[in-house]
């Protein structure tokens, strides 16, 4: 029943093998071929029936896709979502980034979601850090302040852009305390971040200075 999903995946690992950086690349990711093969393939076998061979195309043409178009199909309801992230997490976070962004929208499956949005935010990557602390924050998971404050705590300007964009969407009240060290941080995307919040909300970014600055509690 999968023979054609398998055969068209190892094609595209046949490619990438001697191709990787050529531009025809992106055809394997367009209609027909292993894209038509996965609709069919994801259209009769539901999660609770994949094999171990299934499993491992799945996560390897969610790791090398070059579209999000892979991780929407494979993503396309709760369930499989669930079911690819518990897979995932069994080997090691394999395309955990974009599995962590997807968990942000099981909204009906909140509480499994969340349990394994908390797995990914241990993974080595930090992408993949930042996109479950997104996805915790999308399902207003209460785990999100004293999650954003570690990441903004790690000094780094990605996770601090994680952190100030999950604090504005829980509504914490921390988001008006971290906007003005997000403005006072000085580095480019953080504080352009910074500065486009501050626009959407129409409001002033105080500037505080780090001498007086005591860090607050992780409460929402």
């Amino acid at each position: 029943m999968t023979t054609d999903f398998h055969a068209e995946v190892e094609k595209v690992r046949t490619w990438l093998t001697t191709n990787r950086w050529v531009d025809q690349y992106d055809y394997w990711w367009s209609e027909g071929g292993v894209v038509s093969a996965l609709q069919h393939f994801l259209a009769r076998v539901q999660p609770r029936d994949w094999s171990e061979d299934d499993v491992t195309d799945l996560l390897y043409l969610l790791e090398q896709s070059s579209t999000n178009y892979i991780a929407e199909l494979v993503t396309q309801s709760e369930l499989m979502t669930l079911a690819i992230a518990k897979h995932s997490l069994a080997r090691g976070g394999i395309a955990g980034d974009d599995i962590a962004e997807q968990l942000g929208h099981c909204i009906e499956r909140r509480d499994e979601a969340e349990a394994l949005l908390i797995e990914f935010m241990r993974d080595e990557h930090e992408r993949t850090r930042r996109l479950a602390l997104l996805s915790l924050a999308a399902i207003q998971s209460a785990a999100v302040p004293a999650l954003a404050v570690a990441a903004w705590d790690t000094g780094e300007e990605y996770p601090r852009m994680g952190a100030l964009s999950a604090l504005k969407t829980i509504g914490s009240k921390l988001f008006p305390i971290y906007l003005s060290l997000a403005q006072e941080d000085g580095r480019e995307h953080l504080v352009s971040l910074a500065r486009k919040y501050a626009d959407e909300l129409a409001i002033e970014i105080p500037f505080p200075t780090t001498r007086n600055y005591s860090a607050p509690n992780p409460e929402t």
